[in-house]
């Protein structure tokens, strides 16, 4: 069955957003009776899609845990298909919220004026990601910040760093006894992080991270450390 976010309900009818009518009468085909999920607040609900497209009445409960662990990543700035993989294969891995940061080694830069058009596009694919991946959230996606607005929550913070030395494993940072319910990602372009930048980021209390011998694409990085979320939360 497709699932579809829903921001009203009224007694036992969701409403489908108008984005969506769209995919489901033209794409998805589907008519008056079929079975669709509809989300709201954090809910799933099993519901039959109505003969106007514009409502889903529910039938029952489809899920309704909540997620174990708040996942913030802070990002670097790619070319548009490695961002969309990012963002992408980050949601489906359960990242809560994307902040895409400029740092210094990011060849690709984004203008002003066309950072919230992007983020718009980022979010639609996030949005996307959540519904085929069976997710009760949209992850948040940030406006583009700096290595300074960089920021420090309570629980496991993370730097992704390629230096050989004062680093920590990241089976000693990542472990059955440090999880928590928040855990913050940074990690750069491809070339890594400058020294200057990690000394920044690390004075800001973030634990410099090695991710194993072998140097990972940038993209690969969000997958391999929400793995190791994953494979602890169970």
């Amino acid at each position: 069955m497709q699932q579809y976010f829903s921001k009203s309900k009224k007694e036992n009818k969701l409403e489908i957003n108008e984005e969506d009518i769209h995919h489901i009468k033209n794409v998805m085909r589907m008519k008056d009776g079929d079975k669709i999920i509809i989300v709201h607040e954090e809910i799933a609900y099993n519901c039959i899609l109505e003969k106007d497209y514009k409502h889903g009445t529910i039938e029952s409960i489809y899920k309704k845990d909540t997620e174990k662990t708040y996942i913030k990543a802070y990002i670097p700035i790619l070319p548009e298909e490695k961002m969309s993989f990012i963002i992408e294969k980050g949601t489906e891995m359960g990242v809560s919220e994307f902040t895409p940061i400029n740092f210094e080694r990011s060849k690709f830069k984004i203008s002003k004026d066309k950072e919230n058009k992007k983020i718009e596009r980022w979010t639609r694919i996030a949005k996307e990601a959540s519904e085929q991946s069976r997710r009760l959230i949209i992850p948040k996606i940030d406006n583009i910040k700096t290595v300074k607005e960089i920021e420090k929550i309570e629980g496991v913070n993370i730097l992704c760093s390629l230096d050989k030395n004062n680093v920590k494993e990241i089976k000693n940072v990542l472990n059955e006894r440090t999880l928590c319910d928040k855990i913050t990602i940074v990690f750069g372009p491809e070339g890594g992080i400058t020294k200057s930048e990690e000394e920044e980021i690390e004075n800001k209390g973030y634990t410099k991270t090695s991710l194993g011998k072998n140097v990972l694409r940038t993209e690969t990085v969000i997958i391999n450390v929400c793995s190791i979320i994953n494979y602890l939360n169970g």
